[in-house]
């Protein structure tokens, strides 16, 4: 389930300007550590937590290696991984070149059972007002205290 609190601004333009508006801002969800995550799959498959590591490493290794050569990895079930650029709108042909293409992403793109889970969770939008983590507060005098709702989104997650 995700929580929500309830995030305010006040709109500084168009039709809605000097209103106060008000939206769903997710708060910060528990985290799950690495630990965690090895314990339950050394327990559930049997594999030791060495032989656990020394496949993360490798698998890393092996994502920077092709991914490094513009290729895309499958990781099975899980999904693929791959660099996505994306170039800047030019007035010309001829001022396309590799100079305007903005810095890859990495983006993992989920299969399965993993892409179709955002369908399943649930939401709670909890009746109390967000209250900005310091770093990601406004500026000082800023009406805005609240981070982007949106974000753009896609078929993959950046990562």
């Amino acid at each position: 389930m995700l929580k929500f609190k309830i995030g305010k601004k006040k709109m500084s333009i168009g039709k809605r300007k000097g209103q106060t508006l008000y939206y769903a801002v997710q708060e910060e969800h528990p985290h799950t550590s690495w630990e965690s995550v090895e314990k339950r799959i050394v327990s559930s498959t049997g594999i030791s937590r060495a032989d656990l590591r020394a496949v993360i490493i490798a698998l890393t290794d092996i994502i920077e290696e092709e991914v490094g050569e513009g290729r895309s990895v499958d990781l099975a079930d899980l999904g693929s991984i791959k660099a996505v650029g994306i170039g800047k709108m030019m007035d010309t042909f001829k001022e396309v070149t590799a100079s305007t293409i903005k810095r890859a992403k990495m983006m993992f793109f989920f299969r399965g059972r993993l892409r179709d889970l955002p369908k399943k969770i649930s939401y709670e939008v909890i009746k109390e007002e967000h209250v900005p983590h310091p770093k990601k507060a406004g500026k000082p005098g800023s009406e805005d205290t609240t981070p982007n709702p949106s974000k753009p989104g896609g078929g993959g997650v950046g990562i």
